[in-house]
């Protein structure tokens, strides 16, 4: 087994990767507010570190840019994928790309379709999810629909979108019944039946129509299409086999596109999990860690069953979040404590959050107020089978690769200087 190396929790604080060793889980959750070091505390410091593949999200370019280069000398293959500017993503992202082909059955697996639907129509609504589940299954048909009927180099979201488009005229019935008549045991045609009994009462299926196109019109401009049907398009699996850092440029100010960043790490998941089954030890070749920062904007269904099951399959998470009361937002109270429950490294950072202030004083057995008022420069720190403590944030300056950082190099070297080195145009970036 490789070398796994260690990760960075806190200043002097280090803990092995070796999962098998230390016999704890290494998913950490990060819970601190905006600036208060989330990233350059812990992402920044463990990513120079990191002796694992890995996928960071990326909010505002910055990882990349700042740690990308450092990445490739030490041997790493560094790949972007920029989620908001399709057009120009360096790498490409196809969704059905990853719905694998059953050769037995000669059909296409429907829990990989039944997958890609439910991350792209998430259930919003607790109270009334039929109308979401309804979306989906219409969106399932679709996506069989693609699969099944067209070639090879259309199967992708923005051909679904198109189909989808032709709801209205009349078309996409005229397709389907087709269809059906041809393969009417087929997943696709169960879930095209299945979506009939809506249209008894056209206000019902017209609430289903309106929630699907909000989910999936996004996908129909140019832009979706380049990102699906870029040559160099990104394989889960291959992170396994080579020593990778994926970063995936996400925006933190346009959530247009979250359902495509969600299912993308969905996927990722999904797909590590089975190139781990298809080995012998069950255990990937190199571990891979998704850096999850700004978790908030993101949304991957069932995190809370995925996350007790890949540990032993050498994959781990770094979940960042600004409050526990932001994951509840995300999943229901039981879901969001099972993702607290897995990670065996809880990392606080402080915070204005009362509700978390009270977990996490609770934990550290301390009154509420202590943990509101902690100096900026501490931190508690949370192991399984240790006992709390109050820690010193890392300082990334005193990282031993922090002079290789662009943004040392900047401090360093005087401004006339740095200009004739980089050329005006870089210089002016600040890296």
């Amino acid at each position: 087994m490789r070398d796994t190396g260690y990760r960075i929790l806190a200043d002097g604080v280090t803990v092995s990767n070796d999962t098998w060793a230390t016999g704890l889980a290494n998913h950490d959750l990060i819970i601190g507010p905006t600036g208060g070091g989330k990233t350059r505390g812990y992402v920044l410091p463990n990513l120079l570190s990191t002796q694992e593949s890995c996928i960071v999200a990326d909010s505002k370019g910055t990882l990349r840019r700042q740690a990308g280069g450092i990445l490739e000398r030490r041997g790493f293959r560094v790949l972007e994928l920029d989620f908001t500017d399709l057009m120009h993503s360096t790498w490409g992202y196809n969704p059905l790309r990853f719905i694998r082909y059953d050769e037995r059955r000669e059909c296409w697996n429907e829990q990989d379709i039944i997958t890609v639907a439910a991350a792209l129509v998430p259930v919003e609504d607790r109270a009334q999810p039929f109308w979401e589940y309804a979306a989906r299954n219409l969106l399932e048909a679709l996506i069989g629909y693609t699969l099944e009927c067209l070639p090879a180099e259309e199967r992708d979201i923005t051909s679904v979108a198109r189909l989808f488009a032709e709801a209205e005229t009349g078309i996409l019935d005229e397709f389907m019944r087709e269809f059906c008549t041809i393969a009417p045991g087929s997943f696709t045609a169960m879930r095209w039946k299945g979506i009939q009994t809506c249209r008894r009462a056209d206000k019902t299926y017209g609430s289903v129509l309106g929630i699907l196109s909000q989910k999936i019109s996004n996908f129909s401009f140019e832009g979706a299409r380049e990102l699906f049907t870029n040559p160099n398009q990104i394989d889960f699996a291959a992170i396994s086999h080579t020593p990778t850092a994926v970063f995936a440029h996400v925006s933190d100010s346009d959530f247009s596109l979250a359902n495509l960043t969600s299912l993308f790490y969905t996927q990722a998941l999904q797909a590590l999990i089975a190139e781990a089954d298809s080995r012998n030890d069950n255990r990937l070749q190199i571990p891979v860690r998704l850096y999850l920062d700004d978790f908030a904007n993101l949304l991957v269904p069932d995190m809370d069953k995925i996350i007790s099951v890949i540990r032993s399959r050498e994959i781990s998470v770094s979940i960042a979040i600004q409050s526990i009361t932001q994951l509840e937002g995300l999943y229901n109270h039981a879901q969001a404590m099972t993702i607290v429950d897995n990670c065996d490294h809880l990392l606080y950072l402080g915070g204005q959050s009362v509700e978390t202030a009270r977990f996490i004083a609770v934990k550290a057995n301390k009154p509420a107020s202590a943990i509101l008022n902690m100096p900026l420069d501490r931190a508690w720190l949370f192991e399984r089978g240790s006992s709390p403590r109050e820690v010193k944030k890392y300082d990334l300056t005193r990282h031993p690769l922090y002079h290789q950082l662009l943004e040392c190099r900047a401090r360093v070297v005087p401004e006339p200087e740095r200009v004739r080195q980089q050329g005006p145009e870089q210089a002016a970036s600040g890296y």
